[in-house]
């Protein structure tokens, strides 16, 4: 039955060339990776990511465009309203590292508002700021954007059997997710952490939160069927 689940996530696909970037070159020794798009590529990123983030801006800037990447009229326009925000007002890398700590160790509006104020993010759209929990803590954290929240949608009724952390639809999934999806968001964290440990022990690898949202995510691209649990 996890059969479908191993499939999706194999068939997981979202290359990105950082060097895209139109201004690439003023951040010597960053947006130079094409990553592949498969999981391991994708977690040579996130690895990336988590090592250098620490003390260098340069990895905040490097994911917003990933995040950004098939949105091709946003993705050098959004990027540089980041790093333009992040330079003007003198946000550093412990600044932002510390509010997405303090996210991951307290899920909240309030702390989530923190991190979208550090990157400068004026829309109501979560997206973008809700990519950096996972990318920090990928074991407990999937992202989510249009694509999962509609499969959330449309499927909720047979992946919530026998669950104890449920699914519940999101408003906002065709105009993108506002803060009056967090709650469903909570529980998408919660259900995808539940179906992680169930595919753990159902399969010959260990499944992180990040994964079965790797795998919804190509499920809803491609209409691949995922079996209930």
């Amino acid at each position: 039955m996890p059969e479908s689940w191993t499939q999706s996530l194999y068939s997981y696909d979202y290359p990105v060339s950082l060097p895209y970037y139109k201004r690439a070159g003023q951040f010597p020794g960053f947006f130079s990776r094409v990553i592949a798009g498969d999981r391991a590529s994708t977690i040579e990123f996130e690895d990336h990511f988590r090592t250098e983030s620490n003390q260098r801006l340069e990895p905040f800037f490097e994911v917003v465009f990933w995040k950004l990447y098939r949105v091709k009229h946003a993705r050098n326009h959004g990027t540089q309203k980041t790093v333009d925000f992040v330079d003007k007002h003198r946000v550093s890398a412990a600044d932002l590292h510390w509010a997405i700590r303090r996210f991951v160790e307290q899920p909240s509006v309030p702390n989530l508002s923190v991190i979208r104020a550090y990157l400068g993010i004026k829309t109501e759209v979560l997206a973008v700021a809700l990519t950096f929990p996972a990318f920090l803590d990928p074991v407990r954290f999937p992202m989510v954007d249009r694509q999962t929240a509609r499969w959330v949608t449309r499927n909720l009724g047979a992946h919530n059997n026998g669950r104890r952390n449920a699914l519940t639809a999101f408003s906002r999934a065709d105009r993108g997710l506002r803060y009056d999806d967090f709650d469903s968001y909570l529980n998408w964290v919660g259900w995808c952490n539940e179906t992680a440990y169930v595919l753990t022990h159902r399969t010959d690898m260990k499944w992180r939160a990040r994964d079965v949202e790797m795998a919804v995510f190509t499920a809803a691209r491609t209409g691949l069927s995922l079996n209930v649990l």
